[in-house]
């Protein structure tokens, strides 16, 4: 895995010969998780690489990282994007919010919204009722006003994001999530930034997985409607599928959906 910086940001590459796809992480995340499918898609001859947004490491921390906005980290991955040229991306969660708002403008070869969340347009939808994720919620409330960092806890990790990870690895994964911002929490829960894809003349496809406890799979279904993208369900996965057993069936599967609308490496 080769250690890049682009534009000041930590990015990780697994080189292929062929077609470049960045991958994007979502909240509190960065690339270590997209290590499986990076290795995956460079073996089928894809150029891999994988940004940490600001303030996640190893990219440099910021100030006031509870400041940060979505578009911001939109800003972060078009720079990226700049650099890399036209490319596949990938992003998951709120990199998937991200990857909608830069489809709208950056000439791309496919993009892919992966358990992502929503955008202006598709109302935010309520994951089945978890005590410790409402507990978690109430608890946010006031870094969300002060506009602080907020970081799940471990029982919210272990039942809403990690539910389909072996029991033995959710701690050791939970430990790798950092502080994220809270002004973006607020605005994808009010649906404050908006992306028009009705005419985007490259391939788009929104993919989740049935056991999502967070970005649910209904949630899925209508931002697949809404922007008019192919639609791939994942069954027996969560949130995480990248990192979840039976991941390399998730990274086969939208190998396939590539390589139908012509993006092959």
């Amino acid at each position: 895995m080769e250690q890049l910086s682009i534009n000041g940001l930590a990015v990780e590459r697994q080189p292929g010969p062929g077609t470049r796809i960045l991958f994007v992480h979502g909240s509190s995340g960065g690339s270590w998780y997209w290590h499986g499918f990076m290795g995956h898609f460079a073996a089928l001859g894809y150029d891999c690489y994988a940004v940490n947004l600001r303030g996640h490491p190893p990219s440099p921390p910021v100030e006031e990282l509870g400041r940060v906005t979505l578009q911001d980290y939109v800003e972060d991955v078009r720079g990226a994007l700049q650099e890399l040229g036209e490319v596949i991306l990938v992003g998951h969660s709120m990199g998937g919010a991200i990857a909608q708002v830069l489809a709208q403008s950056m000439p791309l070869k496919a993009a892919v919204f992966a358990s992502s969340a929503p955008v202006a347009g598709v109302k935010f939808q309520n994951p089945p009722f978890n005590l410790w994720f409402l507990l978690y919620g109430l608890k946010s409330i006031p870094a969300m006003v002060r506009k602080r960092t907020i970081r799940p806890g471990f029982r919210v990790a272990r039942s809403a994001l990690l539910n389909r990870v072996e029991p033995g690895r959710q701690r050791e994964l939970w430990q790798k999530l950092c502080p994220e911002s809270a002004t973006v929490a607020v605005e994808v829960l009010k649906g404050t930034v908006g992306a028009d894809l009705s005419r985007v003349p490259f391939p788009l496809l929104t993919a989740g997985g049935r056991e999502d406890r967070t970005t649910v799979i209904d949630m899925q279904r209508e931002i697949a409607r809404f922007h008019g993208t192919d639609f791939l369900e994942l069954d027996d996965h969560g949130h995480m599928f990248m990192i979840e057993p039976g991941w390399e069936r998730c990274a086969a599967r939208l190998a396939d959906w590539l390589a139908s609308r012509g993006c092959g490496p």
